[in-house]
């Protein structure tokens, strides 16, 4: 009886797949496959922090210590400082001398600011090239955050601009702390006005 049963289910013709050349079901099945795919590239991205470019060029004055004593100050409009923070950046593709060649660079911006850079021991730091050369000052200003509220008296000056050095212009920021609080806030210089603003007294 088996073997009858057998025989008889090999003489029937097969029917059609249950998937073959269905359109619709490919069709879905890769709907589905993508929104999935979209779905996972979505949670790794959420997963992963996103990362602050310029949150390395950040700088909080209210953790600097005071300058050390010194014969010499910096006067800027007649009004002496002390040099705490010097930020240097490319404008442009071209490099910056190394460590050993900047302080030469910035006596050319003002005669005897490597000496003051010597004196007051600020920080020094070199960020990347900037392609905006107006674009450095508000920046600086930005990313260079004083203690005290915004619009308050500040003991703390920021100055910024592009610098004019033979055939390598280069962007020059530096925070300047006073002896007591001032309501100058920002300056920004274009090239030519950086000797006329500021010079080193002894």
């Amino acid at each position: 009886m088996l073997c009858y049963f057998c025989f008889l289910l090999a003489q029937q013709e097969p029917g059609p797949p249950l998937i073959g050349n269905n359109l619709v079901f490919y069709s879905i099945f890769g709907v589905v496959l993508l929104l999935l795919l979209l779905a996972l590239m979505r949670w790794l991205r959420r997963r992963r922090p996103a990362v602050d470019p310029e949150a390395a060029l950040i700088e909080n004055l209210g953790e600097y210590p005071p300058a050390g004593p010194g014969p010499k100050r910096l006067l800027l409009s007649g009004q002496p400082f002390r040099l705490r923070l010097v930020v240097l950046a490319p404008a442009g593709k071209r490099p910056l001398p190394s460590d050993g060649a900047l302080e030469p660079l910035l006596d050319r911006v003002v005669y005897g600011l490597s000496e003051i850079v010597r004196q007051d021991r600020p920080q020094v730091r070199v960020w990347p090239p900037q392609l905006s050369q107006q674009g450095f000052a508000p920046t600086f200003f930005r990313l260079t955050r004083r203690p005290e509220p915004a619009g308050k008296p500040s003991p703390w000056v920021l100055v910024a601009g592009p610098v004019r050095s033979g055939s390598n212009p280069f962007l020059l920021g530096l925070a300047l702390c006073a002896d007591e609080p001032t309501e100058r806030g920002n300056v920004s210089l274009q090239g030519d006005q950086w000797s006329m603003v500021l010079r080193v007294e002894s």
